[in-house]
C-alpha cells in the first residue's frame, strides 16, 4: 500500500538501522520496512473505521443509496473532496427503478460533515430512493496520520531491537502490532480522524 507514509521517512523518524535489526542489507531492510508500513496503515484503517487507503492523497471513490429523509443526506465518509452526482429514483413504489440526476442548482453541501440537503426536487418514494456518488478523503495525506504511521512504525521497531524474534534471512514474516505500541499518544492522535458508528434506532 504505502500510500500514508514512506520506508525512507520510516529510517529517518525512527533512527533504527537495518544492522540495529540483524538484517543483511539495506536493500532487505527496506522490503521489511514496506510490509511494515502495510500493516501500520491498515491498523491506522481499522482504528479509524474506514476503507482501507481512506487517508491517501486524493481520497475514495463512493456510491451510496439512502432513504429519503426531508431532503437531508449523510454520507458514510467525510469530508468530501467532490460530489460528483446526485440522483432521485423518481418509480413509484413496486415501480422499475427511474435513477434520474438531479442539477447542482438543487443541492448544496457541507463538505466536511458529509451533509447534503436536497431542496426543490424529491423522488418518488422514501426508501432507497437517493443515490450519492462522491469522492471522500483529503486531497493530502493529513500530517497527524503521517505522524501517527510514523510513531506506530518507530514503536513497533524499537520493540523489535529488545526482542528475541527477529526475522533473519530469507524467511519473511509478516510483522504484527503489539498493543503496547499502539500507544495512547496515537491514539489521541487518530482520535479525531475516528469515524463514529451509527447509533442505534
Amino acid at each position: 500500500m504505502g500510500n500514508y507514509i514512506s520506508a525512507s521517512e520510516v529510517k529517518q523518524y525512527s533512527n533504527v538501522t537495518y544492522q540495529d535489526l540483524g538484517f543483511s542489507s539495506e536493500s532487505e531492510y527496506e522490503t521489511f520496512l514496506d510490509s511494515l508500513i502495510n500493516q501500520v496503515e491498515r491498523t491506522i484503517d481499522n482504528y479509524c473505521r474506514v476503507p482501507s487507503g481512506f487517508f491517501k492523497a486524493g481520497g475514495l471513490s463512493f456510491t451510496e443509496i439512502h432513504d429519503w429523509n426531508d431532503g437531508i443526506i449523510q454520507t458514510r465518509y467525510h469530508p468530501i473532496i467532490e460530489l460528483v452526482r446526485v440522483e432521485l429514483d423518481l418509480a413509484g413504489i413496486n415501480q422499475p427503478a427511474n435513477w434520474t440526476e438531479i442539477s447542482s442548482t438543487y443541492y448544496y453541501a457541507k463538505n466536511e460533515y458529509g451533509i447534503i440537503k436536497i431542496v426543490g426536487k424529491s423522488p418518488g418514494h422514501v426508501e432507497n430512493s437517493v443515490r450519492i456518488t462522491y469522492t471522500a478523503g483529503y486531497s493530502a495525506v493529513p500530517e497527524d496520520i503521517k505522524t501517527a504511521a510514523l510513531t506506530l512504525a518507530k514503536n513497533m521497531l524499537k520493540s523489535m531491537m529488545f526482542s528475541d524474534e527477529i526475522r533473519i534471512g530469507d524467511l519473511t514474516i509478516e510483522p504484527q502490532i503489539p498493543q503496547e505500541v499502539f500507544t495512547a499518544e496515537v491514539k489521541t492522535i487518530l482520535a479525531q480522524y475516528k469515524r463514529r458508528l451509527a447509533s442505534a434506532q
